[in-house]
């Protein structure tokens, strides 16, 4: 309640000082020099690709699965998405990009899907070969690490989610760009707030801000996130230890720090699974059910099924189990209990 008081107190509800001691704190908390808070990560995607100069004409590659947001910025900028295949971990398979690249390839958004970063050396080596413009999508990966280096540190650009969903989630939406480029982050602090600068507008720009409220509370909830972070991951731990039916289940690389916003087990059965669980008043989600080559919105391109197999497979299997630092030990049991049952049944 403190919180809410001190900043309707000073009055000043949208860029009041809470938003600056946030972006600060973010930006420490990523390993980065710059974060700049905006309305959601997917207007951080779009003022990531508009500053590092993405233009109409150029392709973007991107995974095939994934958020709509990771790909619809590619649109709303003019560019095209150049969509790839995913491996085992359900981020981009790299060997798969690399037949993708093109005269026209200007940039890389590599997703970090459920909360597993990928391998930072792995991702810089092809986007530095290929000369690409590296952003990074971090959305879900609030806190992961891999081999030392962390979710939102890595390429020219990098973006987080403050969704409700996410590790950490705002009340309401919020996004933040991470860069170390001080002339970039100064252009998306521009562009954040119709293009101003000082008390001329230099540039076109939008409506992205972050209210002092909403910065208030994450910055809260920050301090709380190594507390919370260790219960999902003790939750998933007990998970992959206890469920012994023959759902494929998720995996850490040695050295790497999986968050879990997201548990994610594929099953053949994924659907009577579902209603299984549900009859038994346990709730679940498929996250995705559709790859991002297949959705509507992407029609005006031509892309052929056969070079998505993993997408499309995976798309029929994947269920998303309950993983948050509120569920009991109870609860996280009878899940267990109810997809083991499942193969009994």
């Amino acid at each position: 309640m403190s919180i809410v008081y001190a900043v309707l107190s000073h009055g000043k509800v949208l860029q009041g000082e809470e938003v600056s001691q946030f972006e600060r704190n973010t930006a420490i908390f990523c390993d980065r020099t710059y974060a700049i808070a905006v309305n959601s990560c997917t207007d951080a995607l779009y003022f990531s690709l508009l500053s590092a100069g993405v233009e109409a004409g150029d392709e973007v590659l991107v995974t095939d699965y994934s958020f709509i947001a990771s790909a619809s910025c590619i649109l709303r900028i003019g560019a095209k998405p150049i969509f790839v295949d995913i491996d085992e971990s359900y981020n981009m398979d790299l060997k798969n990009a690399d037949s993708l690249v093109s005269a026209k390839t200007k940039a890389i958004i590599f997703v970090h899907l459920f909360g597993k970063m990928g391998s930072p050396e792995d991702i810089e080596y092809f986007s530095n070969s290929h000369d690409l413009i590296l952003i990074e999508d971090a959305a879900q990966a609030f806190g992961a690490s891999y081999g030392g280096r962390k979710a939102g540190s890595l390429g020219l650009l990098s973006c987080v989610s403050f969704d409700p969903t996410k590790v950490i989630g705002a009340p309401g939406s919020g996004g933040m760009v991470l860069t170390d480029n001080q002339e970039l982050a100064e252009k998306i602090a521009q562009v954040r707030y119709h293009g101003r600068d000082g008390g001329d507008f230099v540039c076109l720009g939008y409506n992205s801000q972050m209210p002092s409220l909403t910065a208030a509370i994450l910055n809260y909830k920050l301090g709380l996130n190594e507390e919370w972070l260790t219960r999902r991951r003790e939750i998933a731990d007990y998970y992959r230890n206890n469920i012994s039916n023959a759902c494929i289940l998720p995996y850490e690389q040695e050295g790497s720090c999986h968050v879990y916003h997201k548990f994610v087990i594929r099953s053949k059965y994924r659907n009577d699974l579902r209603s299984f669980l549900s009859q038994n008043n346990v709730q679940t989600m498929v996250h995705y059910a559709t790859p991002l080559h297949r959705q509507p919105c992407f029609s005006s391109g031509s892309y052929d099924d056969g070079h998505y197999r993993n997408a499309i497979a995976f798309s029929n299997e994947v269920i998303s189990l309950p993983i948050h630092p509120f569920l009991t030990d109870v609860e996280i049991q009878k899940v267990v209990a109810m997809v083991n049952a499942f193969e009994k049944k």
